[in-house]
């Protein structure tokens, strides 16, 4: 996933003018009675900018590279059934257009995982893991995102928030990880920030060096990997900041202990609403439900319709959504994926609707059902022989959620209303000609004409949300 570059943030600014959790706890383990001395003042620093108290010091494990990404890669599963789950997970994103018939999406992933992790707190052994025995400053800046992490452990218990999660109808633990590592990385960017220039520019060099290394690793990684690992990150601080914006620290850990989130904040910064309960869509005749339903929100939707529409309806279809549902079934030897989504309104049905029959159409063993309250599809995996697709749609997709996400978070900070920046973003990237102007500038600074033109949408926006709050939504 390509990360908001300067460019990015130079068009936001105008318009508006490691790392791994999981597991269960084990029984109280032994903890050191003072800090590793090198953790210390890393970890005094991060306690005041989060505002919580460290319980106890935490063992700290500094382990060679090579003896880290075992580690990483045991933590995976290479059993029969992670096997069996990781070849059913390739089915349901063949189905979806997401990868071709060739990817090993286990081994994809794990590459991703593994390449880009610097260091990780476990709240099952309650330690931090670290690659490497070297603190560099990118070395540090990651220990402080993980120090967030056990102040998180520590005051609202991780693996518990994780249980409740997994058994929440209208969230999941992707979206607590959204909240969990937006507020690292949030600490971690603050962090950086107190450092010295010098210590800032060693972190951008090391940092640019790090993602080179990573990108070399990955390169044959399938874009949908990074986006859906990445959005915990990406998108997650960005809702964090919202939510300070509006409602100070007490928001974040308000959002951490409360209802498991929709994956709405993914896509519109700062809403943790949770998801409208679905019912899972039942097997067809001949058909035999495999694995547990899982949750199909407003980000999944993003996803499944960037591959196949237009970048700017894929992201008004999330818009619509207000709670989903997916099943995965096999008939007759073939993996299929149903899925049943709630609209906001009766407007956004009729939009959803003529959104996935665009979306499906031309494709093989897909069919659609609108004929009741929700929007429902199945798609069926096409087997071994499915194409691999460009990733254009989905990064132009990707690009102008980036932009209206950033969007989202800068008039937060101007103005404390969380509301109001969403929905001004939401016109801005809704505006016509607005999509087409983001993405003609890229990576690219503004010219003077765009510049002018950024502000004029961005105004109009602004004035539409003064009078009605959900401008914008379908």
């Amino acid at each position: 996933m390509q990360v908001i570059g300067a460019a990015v943030l130079a068009m936001v600014l105008v318009l508006c003018a490691a790392l791994v959790y999981a597991g269960t706890r084990s029984a109280r383990s032994w903890f050191p009675r003072q800090w590793d001395p090198q953790i210390a003042p890393i970890a005094q620093e991060v306690a005041t900018l989060r505002g919580l108290q460290y319980t106890h010091p935490v063992e700290v494990r500094y382990l060679e590279p090579r003896d880290f990404e075992k580690m990483l890669d045991d933590s995976g599963g290479t059993d029969a059934a992670s096997r069996a789950d990781a070849q059913r997970e390739d089915a349901v994103f063949r189905a979806l257009g997401f990868i071709g018939g060739s990817t090993d999406l286990m081994a994809e992933t794990q590459t991703s995982e593994t390449s880009g992790t610097l260091a990780f707190y476990d709240p099952t052994s309650q330690k931090i893991y670290i690659r490497g025995t070297t603190l560099d400053v990118e070395h540090r800046v990651t220990i402080a995102h993980e120090l967030t992490h056990v102040l998180q452990d520590q005051n609202f218990g991780l693996v518990k928030l994780q249980m409740r999660a997994m058994k929440s109808n209208t969230g999941d633990l992707s979206t607590l990880k959204g909240l969990v590592e937006g507020d690292a990385v949030r600490i971690q960017e603050e962090y950086l920030q107190q450092l010295s220039p010098a210590e800032r520019s060693e972190y951008a060099r090391e940092d640019d060096a790090e993602h080179a290394r990573v990108g070399q690793e990955t390169s044959n990684v399938p874009p949908i990997v990074p986006v859906l690992l990445g959005a915990p990150y990406e998108f997650g601080p960005a809702t964090v900041r919202v939510l300070v914006a509006s409602g100070g620290e007490s928001a974040i850990n308000d959002a951490l202990t409360g209802p498991a989130p929709s994956s709405a904040l993914f896509v519109a910064a700062g809403d943790v609403k949770a998801g409208v309960p679905v019912d899972p869509p039942a097997p067809p005749d001949g058909g035999v439900a495999t694995g547990r339903p899982e949750l199909f929100g407003p980000f999944e939707m993003f996803l499944a319709m960037a591959t196949r529409i237009d970048p700017t309806r894929a992201l008004e279809s999330a818009d619509a959504v207000d709670g989903g549902i997916a099943t995965t079934f096999e008939r007759d030897g073939v993996t299929c994926y149903s899925v049943r989504v709630h609209p906001a309104s009766d407007s956004a049905k009729e939009f959803l609707s003529d959104a996935v029959l665009d979306w499906s159409a031309g494709r093989p063993d897909t069919t659609v059902d609108h004929s009741g309250a929700d929007v429902g599809f199945t798609a069926c995996d096409p087997g071994r022989t499915a194409p691999v697709l460009g990733d254009a749609g989905l990064h132009a997709a990707v690009q102008l959620l980036e932009v209206r996400i950033a969007l989202t978070d800068e008039i937060a900070k101007a103005h404390d209303d969380g509301d109001f920046a969403r929905c001004v973003a939401r016109t801005f990237v809704y505006e016509p000609g607005a999509a087409a102007l983001v993405l003609a500038i890229g990576n690219n600074e503004p010219t003077p004409e765009q510049t002018a033109h950024l502000r004029a949408l961005s105004a109009a926006g602004a004035a539409d949300c003064r009078d009605n709050p959900g401008a914008g939504l379908p």
